[in-house]
């Protein structure tokens, strides 16, 4: 029997989806297990925490210079990123002695980085790989973090704009 001209093409269409598959489904194994490896350092980490969905949480903090905050974690693809918004877009007044002073914390502190997102909001955060990490990993990365979002904040706090 003569193949037609649709056999291979045909056979490359079939090739390629079955190797989609098995890698979406790799991937969604991976997702499940950085989701329970993060949920098992949640609570082994003694912070209060709440589940914002299967990806994200806050852990509730109290701080010096910055009062009460919440710690973000937000997992995607084997990373987490932990962060804390320092101030918001209305808060700024972005001027050079401001980006000066952040681009100096972001040289003083050790792990994390300070900087302003996609919102305009100041943040002070780390980013990690889940594989790696460990509870003490976990608990060291939340305390660098909190610790110095609070720092920034009162290093930045005579450049925010006053809110009435």
């Amino acid at each position: 029997m003569k193949s037609t001209g649709y056999t291979r093409p045909l056979l490359w269409i079939l090739l390629l989806n079955a190797a989609c598959t098995f890698f979406q489904s790799g991937a969604a194994a991976d997702m499940a297990t950085d989701q329970a490896k993060l949920s098992q350092l949640l609570k082994g980490s003694g912070y209060q925490f709440t589940q914002k969905t299967d990806s994200v949480w806050a852990i509730d903090l109290d701080g010096k210079s910055l009062g009460n905050y919440k710690l973000i974690g937000a997992s995607e693809q084997g990373m987490l990123v932990m962060f804390v918004i320092i101030a918001t877009k209305a808060e700024l007044n972005l001027n050079q002695d401001l980006a000066y002073k952040m681009l100096k914390l972001n040289h003083e502190f050790d792990r994390v980085k300070v900087g302003i997102d996609d919102d305009g909001d100041a943040f002070v955060r780390v980013d990690l790989s889940i594989r790696t990490l460990d509870e003490e990993e976990f608990k060291l990365n939340v305390e660098q973090v909190a610790n110095s979002a609070d720092e920034a904040y009162a290093d930045i706090k005579p450049y925010l704009r006053q809110q009435p």
